[in-house]
């Protein structure tokens, strides 16, 4: 009796809980966090902060807080010298601790937007974007703010997310982080993309697998799945933090290594997508042909051609050998040029086993180059929700940019040779009810073995059409041998998943002949 009698009232608040969501996510955007993001000892810290611009449009005259993030290497000593103090409109902002300052900004106007940049690498900065506020020294001794129940700090809800258990909320259709009673972070990840990467590799016998399906443009992880010996990790669980192979960057780069490559080269003015180069005997092969087919000699001659300084110095700009940001623990990728010119031409086409790097880094690549250049930092967390109300929308940020707009045209052209003639041609191929799909996708492919786990490893890392617009797909698989899937294959299967979707309500899965 007394269940039946709550049952109306139950469907009642449910009901009520759904239109008042649906209000807030129509009427609010806010961005409620303050990031800098900085580096010590070799690890990512962030420190957080506030700010309050001018209310944004279609809300009440009331200030919002709107996001800022800043990236930055250099040392307090080293920065003093060049530190400008300036102030926003509503409060002090917190920038850093002892160990790190802020360096001199350069103020470019965009849309009533003020954006600081600090020199990197090669056509490589860092960004910061802060509504019409830009950053002030704070004074001596300041620390970051901590999490309390009325006022919880940036760092807490980026924390929670690696602490915190996951569930799945069946109203929203989204995987979210319970930070306390009153508070939920809502994750960038859909569930239905989720089901649908795992499903497409449970397809396969792999020992080894791991998937990412990312937006370019902006950074969010829309799905990511690990499996090791086709047991595949429960996104709930909390193994998928800890022993996710997407986020370990203990995989061979392989010949992905040949996009950074072709970036120095190309970027550079070494040479161009059209320039041609000795392949074997008397015949020559052209830059963009040679990446299609994976042709190491050429790429060899590129890097050598270009300098190993130069390689060098792309590989930093992509983001091997220092601090990765995300939303969950990764580690560096490594990548280190031999001062040898011969293992050096070696190493630029992909040869060199200690060159490690981690599916969630390939992907970041492989979206630098799909956003014309611009890589954008990853991440997961995508609003929070506190007492019903949403205090945070995540504003995607640039944290660099290692290629010009144009280098990135000509790396984008020759991805899509890779998928039509090239060596991930057949892994796109064999799809009756999407024949042209391999002319809707491209990317890059790599094979070599490596010893963390002891298996040969296939990568693909790129792009497809499928849906409308471009969406990074980056797929590694680790095998006993040649003989076992290819990740192209996968990333076919996926690639065409979304096709389906797009195109039908309802398709049944169609499986290409693995290679």
């Amino acid at each position: 009796m007394v269940s039946s009698y709550f049952k109306p009232l139950n469907i009642l608040c449910v009901v009520c809980y759904i239109a008042f969501m649906g209000m807030a996510l129509d009427s609010r955007m806010v961005d409620a966090l303050v990031l800098y993001v900085a580096e010590e000892n070799g690890k990512p810290v962030y420190i957080s902060g506030k700010i309050e611009t001018a209310a944004l449009a279609g809300t009440s005259e009331q200030k919002k807080p709107l996001v800022a993030i800043q990236y930055r290497t250099k040392s307090v000593k080293e920065a003093d010298a060049t530190v400008a103090a300036t102030t926003s409109t509503a409060e002090e902002l917190p920038v850093t601790t002892k160990e790190m300052t802020p360096p001199t900004p350069e103020k470019s106007e965009s849309k009533g937007q003020t954006t600081n940049a600090i020199s990197m690498t090669p056509a490589a900065s860092a960004v910061v974007t802060s509504g019409e506020a830009t950053a002030s020294r704070p004074e001596a001794g300041y620390k970051a703010p901590d999490s309390n129940e009325n006022s919880p700090s940036a760092l807490a809800y980026i924390e929670a997310v690696s602490k915190n258990t996951w569930e799945y909320a069946s109203l929203l259709d989204r995987y979210i982080v319970k930070y306390d009673d009153q508070t939920y972070i809502v994750l960038t990840i859909r569930p239905s993309l989720q089901k649908m990467l795992e499903d497409v590799f449970k397809k396969y016998s792999t020992r080894i697998s791991a998937g990412i399906i990312q937006d370019p443009s902006t950074g969010e992880i829309l799905a990511m799945s690990s499996s090791h010996r086709s047991h595949t990790l429960d996104i709930l669980s909390k193994e998928y933090k800890t022993e996710n192979w997407a986020l370990r960057p203990t995989f061979p780069v392989a010949s992905i290594f040949k996009i950074i490559t072709a970036s120095a080269g190309i970027d550079s003015g070494k040479t161009t997508a059209k320039s041609s180069f000795l392949a074997w005997g008397k015949t020559y092969m052209t830059v963009w042909k040679a990446f299609a087919n994976s042709h190491n000699g050429v790429y060899g001659r590129i890097a050598r051609k270009a300098g190993r300084s130069i390689v060098e110095k792309y590989a930093e700009a992509y983001g091997f050998n220092k601090p990765f940001f995300f939303d969950l623990p990764v580690d560096k990728s490594l990548a280190r040029l031999p001062s040898d010119p011969v293992k050096m031409g070696q190493a630029a086409a992909g040869l060199n086993r200690d060159f490690l790097v981690s599916p969630i880094h390939v992907a970041q690549i492989i979206s630098t180059v799909l956003n014309r250049g611009r890589t954008m930092k990853p991440y997961l967390v995508d609003y929070v929700v506190r007492k019903n109300e949403i205090i945070f929308r995540r504003k995607p940020f640039q944290l660099a940019q290692p290629i010009k707009v144009d280098t990135a045209k000509d790396l984008y052209k020759m991805m899509y040779a890779t998928t039509a003639v090239g060596t991930g041609k057949r892994g796109f191929g064999g799809y009756s009810r999407c024949p042209n799909l391999s002319r809707i996708c491209g990317g890059k492919t790599g094979t070599l073995t490596g010893a963390s786990p002891n298996y040969l490893y296939t990568w693909f890392g790129g792009f497809t059409k499928a849906t409308g617009r471009d969406l990074c797909i980056v797929t590694l698989v680790g095998q006993k041998n040649h003989s076992g899937t290819k990740a192209s294959s996968v990333a076919g299967q996926i690639a065409y998943e979304l096709y389906m979707k797009r195109h039908e309500k309802t398709a049944p899965a169609q499986v290409a002949k693995k290679n």
